[in-house]
């Protein structure tokens, strides 16, 4: 299982921060895609860094939750044939 690399030169820890969702996330299985998840946590970890977060673990939990609540709503759209449920 191969995935992208991901560095950012403003914050040391994003690049720890996504490896350890990366790791979190292939070894809990919940990666389908693994282009389309490297390219969320790559996104969302940058993101984090442009708020200001500078913790890895803090960034690493957030993308986590963020991935796994993307591929469950995903997994809504595909179930309920792209109508979105009534239950947010």
């Amino acid at each position: 299982m191969t995935h992208i690399i991901f560095s950012d030169y403003r914050n040391a820890a994003a690049a720890q921060a996504y490896e350890i969702a990366w790791d979190f996330l292939t070894r809990t299985g919940a990666v389908c895609d693994e282009y389309e998840a490297c390219v969320f946590l790559a996104q969302r970890v940058a993101a984090m860094v442009d708020e200001g977060q500078s913790n890895r673990i803090r960034m690493a939990n957030r993308a986590i939750s963020e991935y796994q609540r993307f591929v469950a709503e995903t997994d809504d759209l595909i179930r309920t044939g792209g109508r979105r449920s009534s239950r947010l």
